[in-house]
């Protein structure tokens, strides 16, 4: 699970970090006093991290480069012929691949500043002294945990036409229908689902970050006249910048990468991205082109423009805010 993570988020590492650090003559030379044993031992360390890195991300990577310039499937692995970028120029005519790309850029777009404010709003809350407020922090963290099968049948139970959640919807205007199984519907029920388990992960960023401002802080600020909201706005939410950037790069990467949620939904009503391909994600379609249809040049293609859409994403992102991790 370690290496796993490590994988994951390793490529957005140097984002987090200041360009142009200015580093003093007297940390220098300490590194160069550092002996030579040391610094072997903390390659060592380093090793089991740098290893699965490679093997996991690296290696697959570049064969996923490799494979999108070819027309190739696994039924026919001995007809491998070389196309140079036709996967590439065959998406700019693909409706469903537009489709697909429409309905990540509105899923990630949606979920996340939604994630972001409810995760802080929660933290803020849970955060004041009152009682019973460790068990309230573990009530909002155990979705995080819970298998996303579980929850997708939870949720599909309650969201299903005259179910307790579409009934109370009904009355304020919504149609009283089967979510997951209407076009309209579909992707919003997946949002929601998905808000509700990993709001309480980031919710644990936001007490980390909360706790480490100290009260002589708001102490200040309560003697220069800021109370309530002022505090808020002009103590606590600056503090958590860092914070708040690592939130929104990994929730960003984990929207673009969501598939467990939409396949334990659309496995019971029709198929991996049904209703008419409403559900649809890059990600899907990539799993779709490449394990359903066969079609692993292809996969591989919309796999690279999808890494590369994260990439963007985080690049543009880092830009906007002036984001610095370790600030």
């Amino acid at each position: 699970m370690v290496c796993g993570e490590t994988v994951r988020y390793s490529i957005f590492i140097p984002f987090f970090r200041k360009r142009g650090a200015i580093v003093s003559k007297k940390t220098e030379k300490r590194r160069e006093k550092i002996p030579r044993n040391e610094m072997i031992t903390g390659w060592l360390f380093m090793l089991p991290a740098a290893v699965c890195w490679i093997l996991w991300f690296v290696v697959p990577f570049v064969q996923s480069v490799y494979i999108s310039f070819f027309d190739y499937s696994y039924t026919k692995p001995d007809e491998k012929a070389f196309i140079g970028i036709q996967n590439y120029l065959q998406m700019f005519q693909d409706p469903k691949f537009f489709l697909s790309l429409k309905n990540t850029i509105l899923f990630v777009a949606v979920t996340v500043p939604v994630m972001t404010v409810f995760s802080l709003l929660l933290a803020v809350i849970l955060n004041q002294k009152f009682r019973a407020r460790g068990a309230f922090r573990t009530i909002y963290f155990v979705p995080y945990t819970l298998a996303p099968v579980a929850v997708a049948t939870v949720f599909m139970y309650l969201f299903v036409k005259d179910g307790a959640v579409t009934s109370a919807l009904a009355g304020l205007g919504f149609k009283n229908t089967t979510w997951y199984a209407d076009v309209k519907y579909a992707m919003p029920f997946i949002g929601t689902m998905f808000i509700w388990q990993q709001v309480g992960f980031y919710m644990i960023y936001y007490l980390s970050g909360l706790q480490t401002i100290s009260n002589q802080v708001y102490e200040a600020a309560a003697i220069d006249g800021a109370d309530g909201w002022k505090q808020f706005r002009y103590v606590t939410f600056p503090l958590l910048k860092p914070t708040t950037y690592l939130v929104v790069t990994y929730s960003i990467i984990q929207a673009f990468q969501i598939f467990d949620q939409i396949s334990a939904v659309t496995s019971a009503s029709g198929g991996l991205g049904s209703p008419a391909g409403a559900t649809n994600t890059l990600l899907t379609y990539f799993y779709l082109n490449s394990f359903k249809y066969y079609k692993v040049g292809y996969g591989s293609a919309i796999a690279v423009v999808l890494f590369l859409l994260i990439l963007m994403v985080s690049l543009v992102q880092k830009k906007l805010t002036g984001g610095d991790a370790m600030e």
